[in-house]
């Protein structure tokens, strides 16, 4: 009896270890299988070109190429400040060695700076005698191998959640760029559509970059209630403050912003700085509510026996933490970008600090950071609760129904 109880622990055992050899072995191969694609699509991608073949000859359409420098030098032209030699990449005179001016920005050296051996983008503008003009550094490439190593970097140290996490991405990608965007170019109303598309990313990228899970349920339903009150947040914080994302006369004017006022359809300023916040706040809840619902299903788990209270003081506790962080984060994050805005502003401002600190673009950072902290804020406590009070009752469901079964 002994030796048959012994035999069959053995072969259980072997049976696991088998098992899991081949579950890694699948992994291994569904690794190398992803790697594979994701190779091949970024060597199509590095190699993309805004070029454009027409059969028809008589087009008079503008013609963007891209091509490599070859050499850079001085230019004596009082039209061009560089001239530069290229041989193009692209179009009807691909592998032709052409020269052409440039212009850059002076006394900035890295305007100046053009390497030799990288990309440009030239254009053929029928109107100009059809001669190729330099338009800017083609910069596609470097971002897209950007954009590939911290996919490999998820993949690797995140393996399958990486994974996940990844499609989760290029779903928020395929929403903002496939609705959000074509909507607002349209002419519809930017807060409404940027709105319906951060439900449309919540719903669809948190489930598949984080499970079909109770966990992933509780961290959804949390997302979209202060998604929603984020919405009221944003409204109150625009009213407030008068911000209407036009920057108007002022000093440090984004002149691509005021030129969205002479779009071919009308678009709502105010309306596309207010969607540009919900937008941005909700990478921050999908974050902080994931983590707080899995930190307290992680206490329930070492401690069964606490009540819901108990849980949600514990999980809150690990939120403070959280807050401190992500709340330096953002701060950082905005001032990091609002940076030249600032320097701009306090170089040209003539009046007091009050002055500056009100001027149009620095108010809208402020309004940014401190309507997404408002937002993070509300989420620890909601979040917490909803996964304390759910998460025991759910396990207890389910240990009555396998006990009745």
């Amino acid at each position: 009896m002994f030796d048959r109880m012994s035999v069959k622990i053995q072969l259980d055992g072997l049976k696991k270890l088998v098992l899991g050899k081949q579950f890694e072995r699948r992994h291994w191969t569904f690794g190398i299988l992803v790697l594979g694609v994701l190779l091949i699509s970024s060597l199509y991608l590095v190699n993309l070109s805004p070029y454009k073949s027409t059969s028809n000859k008589s087009s008079n359409q503008t013609e963007y190429v891209r091509a490599t420098v070859l050499k850079v030098s001085s230019s004596q032209s009082p039209v061009s400040d560089q001239t530069i030699q290229v041989r193009i990449i692209d179009g009807q005179n691909k592998g032709h060695i052409i020269t052409t001016g440039r212009n850059y920005i002076i006394g900035d050296p890295n305007s100046a700076r053009l390497p030799v051996g990288s990309e440009v983008l030239l254009v053929l503008d029928p109107s100009n005698g059809n001669q190729y003009s330099y338009l800017d550094r083609y910069r596609i490439p470097g971002a897209i191998t950007l954009f590939i190593v911290v996919l490999l970097l998820v993949m690797v140290i995140g393996r399958w959640r990486g994974f996940t996490g990844t499609v989760g991405l290029v779903i928020s990608i395929g929403v903002l760029s496939l609705f959000v965007l074509p909507r607002i170019i349209n002419g519809h109303a930017p807060f409404a559509t940027c709105i319906e598309g951060a439900f449309a990313i919540a719903i669809l990228s948190i489930f598949i970059a984080h499970g079909f899970n109770k966990r992933t349920a509780i961290a959804l339903f949390s997302t979209l209630v202060t998604l929603a009150l984020v919405v009221g947040l944003v409204t109150i914080a625009v009213y407030l403050t008068g911000v209407s994302g036009n920057p108007g006369d002022a000093v440090n004017a984004d002149e691509q912003t005021y030129l969205i006022q002479y779009a071919p359809h009308h678009i709502d300023l105010d309306g596309l700085l207010m969607g540009g916040i919900v937008i941005a706040s909700l990478g921050i809840l999908e974050d902080i509510t994931t983590a707080q619902t899995a930190a307290v299903d992680e206490i329930r788990k070492s401690s069964p026996k606490s009540s819901a209270l108990q849980l949600y003081k514990s999980g809150l506790s690990v939120g403070r933490e959280h807050i401190a962080a992500l709340i330096n984060t953002l701060i950082l994050v905005y001032f990091g970008v609002a940076l030249p805005t600032i320097v701009l502003t306090a170089l040209y401002n003539a009046g007091p600090i009050l002055v500056m600190i009100n001027n149009e673009p620095i108010m809208e950072a402020i309004v940014r950071s401190a309507v997404t902290s408002i937002g993070l804020l509300l989420a620890v406590p909601l979040s917490t609760a909803l996964a304390a009070y759910i998460l025991p009752r759910w396990s207890r469901q389910n240990k009555a129904q396998i006990a009745r079964s």
